[in-house]
């Protein structure tokens, strides 16, 4: 187990890391892409300016886990470890990332790029969307209670497919609900 350690500018690109968790740790400037986290618990982590694209996710712990500054470009945290899995992003980089029936609950999403994203059975109750980039990100069988939209733009989410309540939204982004119907609005 590796404890409040401040780890920087390493370089674990297509590897596996070796232990197996790592608790209160700081993670700055470190690449991680194509690597393989897999089996791997991170406790009250954070990662600063870290490359995370195509990271391996299977079976890994993210509990109370920050990502500010970071790429993760295609990763799937779909395959993570559901106990206590609690994550949150800040001016990140999320394209072509999968959340497949993750608790997303009160999950904070701040001024990313979440784009050709997958969001699918999620529960995104009371969680925030703060001025991030939804262009062709799919929404189907969230639960979006109390999340906010309202500095969100580019979305497209067909209400039919997601319950919603309380849900915000803004204008004009909120014409994103209407795109499933074809319809000129002028």
């Amino acid at each position: 187990m590796i404890y409040q350690e401040e780890l920087e500018k390493l370089d674990f690109s297509g590897n596996r890391l070796k232990n197996k968790e790592y608790s209160l740790c700081h993670f700055s400037k470190c690449n991680f892409s194509s690597s393989n986290l897999s089996e791997i618990d991170f406790i009250d982590c954070s990662f600063d300016h870290c490359d995370l694209s195509n990271a391996i996710l299977r079976k890994t712990g993210l509990k109370s886990v920050k990502f500010t500054n970071c790429k993760l470009i295609g990763v799937d945290f779909g395959v993570c470890r559901d106990f206590l899995f609690s994550v949150s992003f800040e001016k990140c980089q999320l394209d072509y990332t999968t959340f497949f029936k993750n608790n997303l609950k009160k999950a904070i999403f701040g001024d990313c790029l979440i784009r050709e994203a997958n969001f699918t059975g999620c529960d995104l109750t009371e969680s925030i969307f703060h001025n991030c980039d939804l262009s062709r990100t799919v929404f189907e069988g969230n639960n979006f209670a109390k999340t906010d939209f309202r500095t969100a733009f580019a979305y497209a989410i067909d209400p039919d497919l997601n319950r919603m309540s309380k849900t915000q939204f803004s204008y004009p982004a909120v014409l994103g609900l209407l795109d499933r119907f074809d319809i000129e609005i002028t």
